[in-house]
């Protein structure tokens, strides 16, 4: 493939100075992070230091979301960083750091779609869940979900750096606009295309029949509680914004849609549907409520005494 990469055109689709550009994306980053972190880091304490919460599907899953999430938001936050301080990022830095991101981004929706089916599994087969949840198969689908994700992006991430002829810097780390510098992008578009348009539809699928079918029940009387509702539309708002921004990211987006505010809004969307996740599946879930109030008790004891 002979390389089309020109500066001027991708210079074009700047409509904000790129100052006060990185300037909104490092704050929100950075705020959003920090956020995410101070919500996260009680759940997972909590998690990990418990045994017997860590033999539930729901909330081993659970773990290893927030993690990713925290992971990706940490990744997404030192990109704004570098990309303010040096007002620019270099091909091969921004592939690296977009190859993280989509990995992540993955893991997230196989974990969420474990997660949904996992509820649903307990709620209509309460008798067979035991047996289909033992613990090997859990730790084997999580290390699954992880390993696959990583090394498929990493794969293409490495064809990709191979193919690199000009490595200029850059105002703005849009991958599918700084394609044409690659050589070749046939290996690199067909993994982050499958994942754009095959894994993303089939976990979201997935995510939507186990919810229609969970408020069928609940609509026939068997889960009929105002809770219950309360929590499943917030799940589904929470998948929402998150898709929303991972779709802008992908490679199906043609390529003059993408755009500083598009960018600016895209972040936002992704930061509040990371943020309802420690909210929906972990701070609404009575269990880890009771948990973590025993957790503060205990560490306000020696202070009293």
């Amino acid at each position: 493939m002979d390389i089309n990469c020109n500066m001027s055109t991708l210079d074009s689709q700047t409509q904000i100075e790129s100052g006060i550009y990185h300037l909104i994306e490092m704050v929100i980053m950075c705020v959003s992070c920090s956020l995410n972190t101070m919500l996260s880091l009680p759940l997972v304490w909590v998690i990990t230091r418990s045994p017997s919460l860590l033999r539930h599907t729901r909330f081993l899953l659970l773990a290893h979301l927030l993690l990713c999430d925290s992971l990706q938001q940490l990744l997404w936050t030192i990109k704004a960083v570098l990309m303010r301080s040096r007002e620019g990022m270099s091909i091969t830095q921004c592939l690296i750091f977009s190859a993280a991101y989509q990995a992540c981004s993955l893991v997230d929706f196989l974990l969420s779609t474990a997660m949904a089916v996992d509820r649903f599994v307990a709620v209509k087969w309460p008798l067979r869940y035991e047996l289909l949840t033992r613990t090997r198969r859990k730790r084997a689908a999580v290390t699954a979900i992880w390993t696959v994700s990583f090394v498929v992006f990493a794969v293409a991430l490495g064809i990709s750096l191979s193919n690199i002829k000009v490595n200029y810097s850059f105002q703005r780390c849009r991958p599918l606009v700084l394609m044409p510098c690659l050589s070749e992008t046939s290996a690199a578009l067909l993994c982050c295309t499958l994942g754009s348009a095959v894994v993303l539809p089939l976990c979201s699928l997935t995510i939507l029949g186990c919810f229609c079918l969970l408020c069928r029940d609940m609509h026939a009387g068997l889960l009929c509680s105002k809770r219950a509702w309360v929590t499943l539309s917030l799940q589904a708002v929470q998948t929402l914004l998150f898709s929303v921004p991972v779709i802008m990211e992908g490679y199906l987006i043609p390529a003059h849609l993408h755009s500083d505010a598009v960018d600016i809004a895209s972040t936002i969307t992704y930061n509040l549907g990371v943020s309802l996740i420690p909210l929906v599946y972990g701070y609404r879930s009575r269990e880890l409520q009771q948990r973590i109030r025993q957790a503060a008790h205990m560490c306000n004891v020696p202070n009293l005494t």
